[in-house]
């Protein structure tokens, strides 16, 4: 899927999926104390159901599964899902290569959601 946008590459057209196999290998950036704060303010904890919209790999719904919540990653390109659907496997966490306006869930069933400054 090709992203254009004027402010990256000069307007050039890109496509963010080539990139996820590099992304999958070196892009889990975010270090303990951004997971501690999240935790401190008792988000994405055990009970909790949570939208992490613009997903990527999975970083954040992999790193944070652990504390208990259920959680369900979207993201636009379908590289970038089976990425996270690889490094996330053994982990029961829902991955959905489309964006989260497209998702239908039921009244009251998220607790929060995650999403990036996505142009």
């Amino acid at each position: 899927m090709f992203i254009t946008d004027k402010n990256i590459d000069g307007g050039k057209p890109f496509d963010w999926g080539k990139t996820s196999s590099d992304y999958a290998k070196f892009r889990d950036i975010y270090p303990q104390e951004f997971y501690d704060k999240i935790l401190r303010r008792g988000l994405c904890t055990d009970g909790q159901r949570v939208l992490d919209i613009g997903t990527g790999t999975g970083v954040i719904p992999r790193n944070m599964y652990r504390y208990g919540a259920k959680w369900t990653g979207t993201d636009i390109s379908e590289n970038q899902i089976e990425q996270a659907k690889m490094l996330s496997k053994n982990m029961d966490i829902d991955y959905y290569a489309v964006s989260a306006e497209n998702i239908d869930f039921p009244d009251n069933f998220l607790n929060l959601f995650i999403t990036r400054n996505i142009p």
